[in-house]
């Protein structure tokens, strides 16, 4: 039997191996075209435009389904356009909010707005004047609407934010009234002590995306610090199409003690509470000597037959966009 300290919350042994029931996972960013279409065709070489609007919905429908078969049990996804995610989050059971650009703030009523599963993102903040963010942060305390802000994805970026604004980035949010919302952070790999305490005293919650923000050079986040410094803190898959919550943590939990001199700073249970959803279960198989360090390698995966009708209509339309070209 497990540990009493164990993270495993029910085991329930079948012949030669343990079914362990657990928390089932929170993904706070999934970008729904990159992990649609990134199995097909490099996802930056491709316009939105190149689609049709009911292609976009496949792809969107595409994304949901691969979260689902990963044991996502409330997502986040990043939508081009707005309703693309309710619908196919809705259909499949799986709880959570669409995320779309904040430029898209002028075409939607503020009406329209209010009570909807709905997080509005600033890319960057260097693409908006101080009056759209002025505007942004009154519609925000209007609508109770979360917002997800990138704060500076590498070292030229936050200095150009500085220059710029004259402040530090958390100041930044601090001064736009951005942090009195419900406000989740991004791009946190050069965030120094005191922005972070900045970041604690409002409550906000970083985002971290271990993979893709490998892929796209953005360093390695030491996690320890925001542990220590109890900051709140979630996982992603960012715009990874390779859905695998778990290989988030394991990457996360390997950067860190890679940084740190004492590799046993973190501890695992931390890194699965912060990636866990408050509801919903998921069952993963193990062979019955496995040891809880194992869970990391685990892949969870949900056979779906609507998932492999979805993924032949995405072929098709990657085929169909190939041959236009």
């Amino acid at each position: 039997m497990q540990d009493e300290k164990d993270f495993i919350l029910f085991e329930n042994y079948k012949k030669e191996k343990a079914t362990y029931k657990m928390k089932a996972f929170k993904n706070y960013y999934c970008d729904a075209i990159a992990c649609a279409i990134g199995e097909f065709v490099d996802y930056d070489e491709i316009s939105l435009d190149k689609f049709s609007q009911e292609e976009l919905k496949v792809l969107c429908e595409y994304a949901v389904i691969k979260n689902k078969m990963a044991g996502v049990g409330e997502l986040f996804l990043k939508v081009p356009n707005f309703m693309y995610g309710i619908d196919a989050m809705d259909k499949l059971g799986v709880k959570g909010y669409e995320i779309i650009s904040a430029s898209l703030m002028d075409k939607i009523p503020t009406k329209a707005l209010i009570g909807q599963r709905l997080i509005l993102e600033i890319e960057s903040l260097l693409d908006y004047n101080d009056d759209f963010l002025n505007e942004l942060s009154f519609c925000l305390a209007k609508t109770k609407l979360p917002i997800i802000i990138n704060l500076g994805q590498d070292l030229e970026e936050v200095g150009k934010l500085v220059n710029k604004f004259s402040k530090s980035p958390a100041q930044i949010l601090e001064d736009y009234g951005f942090l009195d919302c419900e406000c989740f952070i991004k791009g946190l790999n050069f965030i120094d002590k005191d922005d972070q305490k900045i970041l604690k005293d409002y409550n906000a919650t970083c985002i971290f995306s271990p993979r893709s923000d490998g892929e796209e050079g953005k360093g390695a986040i030491n996690l320890y610090n925001f542990i220590y410094n109890e900051i709140k803190f979630g996982f992603s898959s960012g715009k990874c199409y390779n859905i695998d919550m778990l290989g988030e943590v394991k990457l996360a939990l390997t950067n860190t003690s890679n940084l740190m001199f004492d590799a046993n700073l973190l501890n695992i249970q931390d890194l699965l509470d912060a990636l866990s959803t408050e509801e919903g279960m998921i069952e993963i198989d193990f062979d019955q000597d496995a040891k809880k360090s194992t869970l990391l390698d685990k892949r969870v995966e949900i056979k779906d037959e609507h998932y492999l009708n979805l993924r032949t209509q995405v072929k098709e339309i990657i085929k169909n966009l190939k041959e236009k070209n």
